[in-house]
């Protein structure tokens, strides 16, 4: 699944259930460069998915 942010690639997301907290991953289609945020699984998916975006543009900014 891929949604794009402010940035100018796809950014592609894996969410994975790790005991009571969710992962999500967000990797940059373009570059690989991957970064993982984690929080509980009462969370909204869809939130974690925007703070991973928005670490993965700082990360990106960065380089």
């Amino acid at each position: 699944m891929s949604k794009r942010y402010n940035t100018s690639n796809e950014i592609y997301f894996e969410l994975r259930q790790v005991g009571t907290y969710l992962r999500c991953t967000a990797i940059d289609g373009k570059t690989g460069v991957e970064v993982t945020v984690a929080g509980p699984v009462s969370r909204n998916p869809e939130q974690l998915k925007r703070v991973a975006a928005k670490k993965l543009e700082y990360v990106l900014s960065k380089r």
